[in-house]
């Protein structure tokens, strides 16, 4: 079974599916192009590896980070994106969502490490194509991209069962994402405070003022109900928007 899915006020549904009909493979007349995203380069380097065999692939740009990765998509005009969820300075969910936002004709693939409902519900709300645990990336990685290339939509199996799971349970049984209170530009200056980013160097990333960080700081933390740049920090690890580096 295809799965087409939609998100909807935190919901997930989904049922049999024709191929989504702004895809397929009349769309790819030449090679596919390709953008890889993640922050280690021994990842990037594996997978351009891997997809090397296939001479109907070509890796158009790497990069380290979501703020890179944007920057090569609207550079290249890739087919596709393989995008990891937890990145540096813009994480990967927000990266998909500015480029659907940006109404960038290229398809997301995730690849990440975690197979937690947060993190798929937030990845299906961006409009992304796919999503491949990295542990099953060797065996399936390939597969994921020509499914994409046809059309579809491809999600690991461990994936696809807490989708089925969720939808299984109900509408009712879904938590509302709590960061879906925030603005984008909100969840962009949550993530760098939390990196350890002082309001300076904040405002100098985003070609923004200072006293328009602290007006999007002040904001953020009252709808959190966090007061310090520690609470934020612990926010935003326990929801995921940057990922523990001592685990």
């Amino acid at each position: 079974m295809v799965l087409s899915l939609s998100v909807d006020n935190g919901g997930i549904e989904s049922g049999n599916s024709e191929p989504r009909e702004d895809s397929g493979k009349s769309r790819y007349k030449d090679k596919l192009k390709i953008v890889l995203a993640d922050d280690h380069t021994l990842v990037r380097q594996g997978i351009e590896t891997l997809l090397s065999g296939n001479d109907t692939f070509e890796i158009v740009g790497q990069a380290g980070d979501g703020y890179e990765a944007l920057e090569l998509i609207e550079e290249h005009e890739p087919d596709i994106a393989i995008i990891d969820i937890s990145m540096p300075r813009l994480n990967g969910l927000e990266a998909a969502r500015k480029i659907e936002e940006k109404g960038l004709d290229t398809e997301v693939i995730f690849l990440s490490m975690y197979d937690d409902e947060g993190y798929i519900r937030r990845a299906i709300k961006t409009g992304a194509s796919g999503y491949l645990l990295k542990e099953d990336a060797i065996d399936e990685l390939e597969e994921a991209i020509e499914s994409v290339r046809s059309g579809y939509h491809y999600m690991s199996p461990p994936i696809l069962s807490s989708l089925v799971e969720m939808t299984e349970r109900g509408l009712k049984a879904i938590e509302p994402d709590v960061l879906d209170q925030l603005t984008a530009r909100e969840r962009e200056i949550l993530q760098l405070i939390a990196e350890g980013n002082s309001n300076k160097e904040i405002a100098d990333i985003l070609s923004r003022s200072v006293e328009t960080v602290r007006t999007h700081r002040a904001n953020l933390m009252e709808k959190l109900d966090v007061h310090s740049a520690k609470e934020i920090r612990e926010f935003a690890l326990r929801e995921g928007v940057i990922k523990d580096e001592d685990k």
